[in-house]
């Protein structure tokens, strides 16, 4: 947009009043919106939205978030646990070895018991930023072990997701 079209824009704005009167309430509700921290907003009751919410595609596309957060999460564990062998110089972690059971924390190093504990936090990080929060996360991670059309279904995405991530290196 040009500084010209937003110069008329402003103009038609403050000659309608009833314009200008919208236009003020929505600056009031996004300077409020600024000051407060909402986790969750109720959804108004708009038979549209339900329906769009509702959707095929919508879910489709939440779907696919999901999987690219599952990828990315399993990036980070990978880098970790990789970063953690090579300060601990070891090949590999003894098979059935949980780092993140809690009665095996307090014997690991500070160091890597700081890097345990950070990996939710980072895969929360991870989570809210693909738009999704920890209840539906959740509840499409344990759909994914009981449902194996599902589990399928995110697997594509996470294998098309790799794929964008190589085509993206190439470039």
């Amino acid at each position: 947009m040009t500084v010209t079209q937003f110069n008329q824009i402003g103009r038609e704005v403050v000659s309608d009043p009833a314009l200008k009167e919208r236009v003020s309430e929505q600056a009031y509700l996004y300077r409020m919106a600024s000051a407060i921290h909402l986790e969750k907003v109720p959804l108004l009751e708009d038979p549209s939205s339900r329906k769009l919410l509702e959707s095929q595609e919508h879910k489709k596309y939440r779907v696919q978030l999901f999987a690219r957060s599952i990828h990315e999460i399993e990036d980070l564990r990978a880098d970790q646990l990789n970063a953690l062998r090579e300060s601990l110089q070891v090949e590999r972690f003894p098979p059935g070895f949980d780092l993140s059971d809690p009665s095996v924390l307090p014997l690991l190093h500070p160091e890597v018991r700081r890097v345990c504990e950070k990996f939710p936090v980072q895969a929360e990080e991870i989570v809210k930023r693909y738009g999704l929060d920890s209840d539906e996360f959740n509840r499409m991670l344990e759909e994914t072990k009981g449902n194996p059309i599902f589990r399928w279904r995110v697997q594509k995405y996470v294998e098309k997701a790799e794929e964008e991530r190589v085509k993206e290196k190439k470039v």
